[in-house]
């Protein structure tokens, strides 16, 4: 049977930019349709994907009579969260959606949501769609038909394929397959609006509305209620502002810098007229600097043209000098040719007994090569020949293996049949678990022994404790605690002795640590407070307040109130001074009479005012009356056997209204002696209690004698298990070693005949490797000859090497012989080359120094190209390098006598003058952009900011008036900044008469006054609205029952009006004798284990069913 409970769906990934995006499961009952009866359409047979595509789209006719455009005119969903199959059929105007907790109200929000393209978390639950299958289902499918455009011939029909395995959604529009992107457009087309607050608020984000801060919700708001102009606008005045506030600083930044850069201009003007005068004269230094290269340079070129001449003459000698000793040289000259010829044929004649021996090399190597193959063949026989008497070996040994077997096999074992010896063992199995089961039951009802043995004795020692206190006063107050409220004792014994964790001293109750000083006044006080006052802790910091509150309701789990008061308790003074209250009738403030720490009694001032409430024994008289409420400063007092209480209301001209009620008796803060009763009934527990724990003793001992007695009958019952267990592991390995030895001999045989094969195969190898080895046997003696014929080689060109180079070492000699006759003449020649060249060398020297001064000669002219050459060479004219470094000297004297400036001051000089050039026309850039903005703002202004005034005044109209039907307030305000990012609205709202305004927020209104102010604003956006339909979840969960009938009766007046759109509350209780109005629709959820199934779901008719019901009420009266 499916489950009652509905179960939280786990959350995943949604993939808005993708046309499919992921899904995952959650278990949900069956669901059924709406409006009482299933679809007629078969719900097993569509969760098949091609049947789904075939299906036909239902649509209805484009009409704009009712519905406006884009409003919903059908939903369609199966196998989707809880549903198996459902249709919803809305109407134009209030959509009320009914049915008790977990029936899927909240599933149509859902489909409503994604079947439009919207991802999940504007749900506030799942963040992955693939949440949304129905458990044990593949596939989800939702439909929502929505209404077309005026002209249009049919509505749109959005359909949604969610596929669990792979995490994909699929899209059709029309009944044409579609992409994500394209439903998204269609949706904004049609002003549909599910990621907006204020017209689509689920079950859980009501809290997500009130916590919308007051920028968002204006957003929201004009999104929700204004003409799609207003946003652009909105938009617009954002982006102007944010610019013309960036171009406002740009402007400040420039004219600062500009102001700068002028004054610091006008402090450098003397510097700089002395640094140009250094400049002027550095700047003829370098010319001449520049001069002197030109000088070096024609000094260098003279020094060449002399040493040219010079090598010239030296060339001049030296060709007289060898025609004169010509042919004694020739002879030389010939000897040293044929020493050369001689030396090339030794160089021959060496390359070739190189070329033998390493010819000779070669062969020894193959020699070797083939000496290492015929040994490797040798090894790998041998090992063949093992190989061979091995498996010679394992033949002989599987024939007697198949002997052996063959000889077994005619041995047959006892027959064994394990189901019997199997049923033996689980007898006796049996028997213990029986045994154990019993030892459990034992065993579970000694612990339960044990924790009510705990419990019992940690109740007789607080009552043995209670008993104690009473002795004294504190304990009494305690005991009495303990009694009257269980969770501030438990808290206040916590507190005790965790004192010292917290940053100032932490009060407990009130209760136990104030006293009256006055008995005969304690009626009065008690009256004045509230029963929470008593038992209340008190805290002196906010780190404090919330430490103690993480600790009472987050570890301990009770439930207190913990108030704050960091104020000083001679803070609280009266308004009317002690003297005057006596006129009045009143005896004292009911504070005087109090006595406690003074955080405690601050506390008490600040929550309950009694430093400004009077107390008297006697009632006060009706001229006493009249002068307490004529004065503003006791708004209560307790005088006799009445309590007094005056509320101001200063919006209707201070008019004052006065409760009264009976004083009662106070309870708390009292004499009483000690109740003996209650003394011998604490003694009486404790005795009930020892005889409780005698009991538990006697019940424990016999619980472990049984045991002890099951232990020891379960002994020989184990030895039988292992004994029948070990003779069956006998007889069962017996009967599988017979049952396998076919199988064996069969192996073994074929094992025989592979080990016969490879015997043939290993005799087949040795002989190959026989044949090898002889082949290069041959080869190697083939090798041998060529490397004897090799050194015969060798021999012969050693011989021939040995005869030439004896000739080298003659012909030598003679060259030797020749140069030594020719001596002298030779030393002659030696001395002219000498001389030329040590002349060209010079020569050359010159040259290069020459190419250098040049070089510094181009350098100096750099671009000034001819006119900078003739200048310089003006500058220098005839003079020498000397004469130019003399006039250098006197100029850089010159230089010496100005006083020194910091050469950067000139070049900040000249670029501040290019920046203020700059800056002034950037200046009178940004000064026009920004005319140009705050023309855009004005014109835009003009349009927006009394659409917005609009909007917001008819918003505050309807909220107040709501209000005002349940006697509160409320108001909406904008507040207005420069920056039209912080432009915001604020609600402000009260419940109660002696309140002011408050802003909403999720702090300091309870759950109940957030649901009704947010009900209250969302339908004060509904004649506004923009968006076609709304969706509110749940809205009216924490009202009280009157409230919540107001709600309803301004929903029903407002969303029902002509010409408003479409409106859906879902909620799961209704209260009776509710406003109905005929263009309102009702959809009740039906669901549960008593529905009949999905193909018999349209034979279900509510409408009989309540006839039915109504004629049984009938008969019954």
């Amino acid at each position: 049977m499916p489950s009652l409970q509905p179960r939280r769906r786990p959350r995943a990934r949604f993939e808005e930019e993708n046309d499919e995006s992921s899904l995952s499961d959650s278990p949900k009952r069956q669901r059924r349709d709406i409006n009482g009866a299933l679809s007629d359409e078969d719900g097993d047979d569509q969760s098949d994907d091609g049947d789904l595509r075939r299906r036909r789209i239902k649509s209805s006719p484009s009409s704009t009579g009712e519905f406006q455009t884009g409003a919903i005119v059908r939903v369609l969903v199966q196998d989707f969260v809880t549903y198996e199959h459902a249709e919803f059929n809305p109407g134009p105007n209030l959509n009320m959606v009914i049915g008790p907790n977990g029936t899927g109200k909240s599933s149509l929000v859902c489909a409503i949501c994604l079947g439009l393209g919207f991802h999940p978390r504007h749900l506030g639950r799942a963040s992955n769609v693939g949440e949304f299958v129905k458990h044990g289902k593949e596939n989800a499918i939702v439909e929502i038909e929505l209404q077309g455009q005026p002209g249009e011939p049919s509505n749109h029909v959005i359909r949604l394929q969610i596929r669990k395995e792979d995490n994909k959604t699929k899209w059709w529009i029309n009944g044409k397959e579609s992409t994500h992107s394209a439903v998204k457009a269609l949706t904004n087309d049609l002003r549909i609006q599910i990621d907006n607050l204020c017209q689509f608020l689920p079950q859980d984000r009501v809290a997500e509305f009130a916590g919308l801060t007051p920028v968002q919700l204006l957003h929201e708001t004009l999104r929700a209620a204004a003409p799609e102009e207003m946003i652009t606008w909105h938009n617009q005045l954002k982006e102007l502002h944010k610019k013309h506030k960036e171009v406002k600083s740009r402007l400040d930044t420039c004219g600062e810098t500009l102001k700068g850069h002028e004054a610091r201009q006008q402090g450098s003007q003397a510097d700089v007229d002395r640094l140009r005068e250094r400049e002027a004269i550095q700047k003829k230094i370098q010319d001449l600097q520049s001069a002197r290269a030109i000088a070096e340079y024609n000094s260098f070129r003279r020094i060449v043209t002399e040493a040219k001449q010079k090598s010239k003459d030296a060339m001049k000698r030296l060709q007289e000098l060898e025609e004169a000793c010509g042919p004694a040289l020739q002879a030389v000259n010939r000897k040293q040719e044929y020493r050369q010829r001689i030396e090339a044929v030794v160089g021959e004649r060496k390359n070739a007994l190189k070329h033998a021996e390493n010819t000779c090399d070669r062969l020894l190597q193959t020699i070797e090569t083939q000496e290492e193959q015929i040994k490797h063949l040798q090894n790998k026989k041998n090992a063949e020949e093992g190989s061979h008497n091995s498996k010679r070996a394992d033949l002989a040994k599987i024939r007697r293996t198949i002997t052996d077997l063959e000889a077994k096999l005619l041995n047959r074992p006892p027959e064994f049949v394990a189901s019997d010896w199997n049923q033996r063992i689980r007898q006796q199995e049996h028997i213990l678990r029986e045994n154990e089961a019993e030892k459990r039951t034992l065993r579970d009802q000694f612990d339960e022994l044990k924790t009510r043995n705990a419990r019992q004795n940690q109740e007789k020692e607080q009552l043995e404790r209670d008993l104690k206190s009473l002795n004294s006063q504190e304990g009494q107050k305690l005991v009495h605690l303990r009694k009257v409220h269980p969770d501030a004792a438990k808290g206040w014994e916590w507190l005790q002795e965790h004192q010292d964790e917290f940053e100032k001293e932490v009060f407990g109750p009130p209760m136990l640590n104030c006293s009256i000083t006055n008995q005969q006044y304690s009626d009065q006080i008690q009256a004045l407070l509230a029963a929470e006052d008593f038992f209340c802790f008190t805290c002196q910091t906010r780190n404090d307040h919330k430490k103690l509150s993480a600790q009472f309701f987050g570890n301990l789990g009770i439930s207190v109130t913990i108030r704050t008061c960091g104020s000083d308790f001679s803070s609280f003074q009266p308004v009317i001074p002690k003297e005057q209250i006596r006129e009045m009738g009143l005896d004292a403030y009911a504070i005087e009479y109090l006595e406690g720490p003074e955080p405690v009694l601050a506390m008490l001032c600040s929550e309950k005012r009694l430093h400004i409430s009077g107390v008297a024994l006697r009632d006060v008289s009706n001229d006493q009356y009249e002068l307490i409420a004529s004065r503003d400063g006791i708004p209560s007092w307790a005088t006799g056997p009445l309590m007094y209480r005056i509320t101001r209301r200063r919006e209707y001209g201070n008019a004052v209204s006065t409760t009264t009620r009976k004083i009662q008796q106070g309870r708390f803060w009292t004499d009483q002696p000690v109740d003996q009763a209650e003394r011998t009934a604490l003694q009486r527990r404790i005795d009930e209690a020892n005889e409780e724990a005698r009991e538990i003793k006697r019940q424990g001992q016999e619980i472990r004698k049984r045991i002890a007695e099951i232990d020891e009958a379960e002994q020989p019952i184990h030895e039988q298990i292992e004994a029948l267990r070990r003779e069956k592991n006998e007889l069962q390995k017996a009967a599988t070693q017979y049952a396998t030895l076919g199988d064996k001999i069969a192996t073994e045989k074929r094992a025989l005949e592979s080990t016969q094969k490879d015997l043939a195969d290993c005799r087949k190898r040795i002989f190959e490797y026989s044949a090898q080895e002889d082949q290069l046997v041959v080869e190697k003696a083939r090798s041998v000859l060529k490397q004897k014929e090799q050194l015969s080689r060798i021999r012969d060109a050693h011989q021939a090497l040995l005869e030439v180079q004896i000739r080298l070492i003659e012909a030598q000699s003679d060259v030797k012989g020749l140069e030594k006759q020719n001596a002298n003449i030779k030393q002659q020649l030696d001395e002219k080359k000498a001389e030329i060249t040590s002349a060209r060398n010079e020569m050359e020297k010159m040259k290069a120094a020459a190419t250098v001064a040049r070089k510094k000669v181009m350098e100096a002219i750099g671009d000034g190209g001819e006119e900078r050459l003739a200048y310089l060479n003006a500058l220098v004219g005839e003079k020498t390098t000397e004469d130019v470094d003399h006039e250098i000297g006197a100029e850089s004297t010159k230089l010496e006598l100005i006083h020194g400036v910091d050469p950067a001051i000139l070049r900040q000089y000249e670029k501040r003058a290019q920046d203020i050039e700059d800056l002034t026309r950037k200046k009178e850039e940004l000064n026009a952009k920004l005319e140009s903005y705050v023309r855009k703002i004005t014109q835009i202004m003009e349009q927006w900011e009394p659409g917005v005034d609009g909007v917001i005044g008819k918003i505050n109209d309807a909220f107040s008036y709501n209000f005002e039907q349940i006697n509160c307030a409320g108001e909406v305000s904008i507040h207005k900044d420069e920056d039209f990012e912080q432009w915001a609205i604020e609600i402000k709202v009260k419940f109660r008469e002696n309140e002011t305004l408050q802003q909403l927020n999720q702090h300091r209104q309870s759950g109940g006054e957030r649901a009704v102010s947010t009900i209250f604003y969302l339908m004060a956006l509904q004649s506004m609205a923009q968006a076609p339909f709304r969706v509110v979840d749940e809205i009216n969960q924490g009202m009280d029952p009157r409230n919540e009938r107001m709600v309803h009766e301004r929903m029903v007046e407002i969303a029902c009006r002509e010409h408003t759109s479409q409106y859906f509350l879902i909620t799961p209780k209704l209260l009776t004798g509710l406003r109905y109005d005929e263009r309102m629709r009702v959809l009740c959820i039906a669901s549960g284990e008593h529905m009949p199934p999905a193909e018999d779901a349209r034979k279900l008719d509510f409408a009989n069913l309540v006839k039915i019901q109504r004629r049984l009420v009938a008969g019954a009266a």
